[in-house]
This record gives C-alpha cells, structure tokens and sequence, in this order.
C-alpha cells in the first residue's frame, strides 16, 4: 500500500484558556490511535491554529483525516495544504510529535512575508520547506508549553 504525508491546517474552536487541555487531549488521543495504526506525525499549534502533518498508509490517513478530524468540535475551517506520496517518513520516530510555535518559526513566517503565524497564508512554495523545518523541530512536553507568545 502507498504512503502518503498530509499537511492540514485548522483554527482551534476553543476559548484560550481551555487550549492546553484540548491540546494534550488531542496529543493522547493521537499517540493511541497513530500508534495502533501505523501513522506518524507532528501537531504544531500557535495564534489559535492547528498544523499537522501525518504520514502513513493511504487509506488509513485519509479515514482519520476525513473520519475523525474534520468532524472534531475543536476544529474548525480544516483544510488540507499538501498531500503526496512518499517513500520514507520524516517522523518515524513519533507517532504523535508536538512542537509549540517558537522564535524559529516566527522568522520563517517572517522571511517569507507574514507577519504572524498563519498557516493558512502558506504556498505550495513555502509548504515543504514548512514540513521539513517541523521535522527538524524538537519534541516539546505539552506541560512545559507557554500560555502566551513564542517559546524559545
């Protein structure tokens, strides 16, 4: 069966202050259900958005993304940015990695002429630069993400 990577992007459905717990809810839920099902990935959130990036069988990520994530009450306005095939993951190690908007990806949004995280302004020009500076991203615990701004 052929891989594919698929990038989506959402706007959270959350009030600020109940984002965390959605984001380990959807951390958890996602670790569980990528790791039963072969599926790897990476969730990035920052400014009330969500990107994530999945890699796996075909069939498989297509039913999670059309069954379960667009269907999520803490989504909104999900839209795929990229999909392709591919021959090997760039997230092999993790079947669920989280990484929070950071200084790093405030300048790429920067150099490429947006002012403030905003997934959905994202090119097919931008996009797998995007994707590949996520897989170089370290894994954050969701405990020790920031409330406000950009981390370090």
């Amino acid at each position: 069966m052929p891989a594919i990577q698929l990038l989506y992007v959402s706007k959270t459905n959350s009030e600020h202050h109940q984002i965390k717990n959605d984001l380990m809810e959807i951390l958890t839920e996602a670790v569980q259900y990528n790791s039963r099902n072969g599926i790897t990935g990476v969730l990035y959130y920052g400014n009330g958005y969500f990107v994530q990036c999945l890699e796996g069988e075909e069939k498989t990520v297509h039913d999670i993304f059309y069954t379960k994530i667009i269907k999520d009450p803490r989504h909104q306005n999900c839209e795929i940015l990229a999909s392709k095939y591919i021959d090997h993951s760039l997230f092999q190690r993790w079947s669920m990695k989280f990484a929070p908007i950071n200084k790093k990806m405030k300048a790429f949004f920067e150099q490429h002429h947006i002012d403030e995280f905003n997934p959905y302004l994202l090119t097919h020009h931008t996009t797998e630069p995007f994707i590949q500076l996520l897989s170089e991203e370290l894994h954050q615990d969701i405990q020790h993400y920031p409330q406000h701004g950009y981390s370090d």
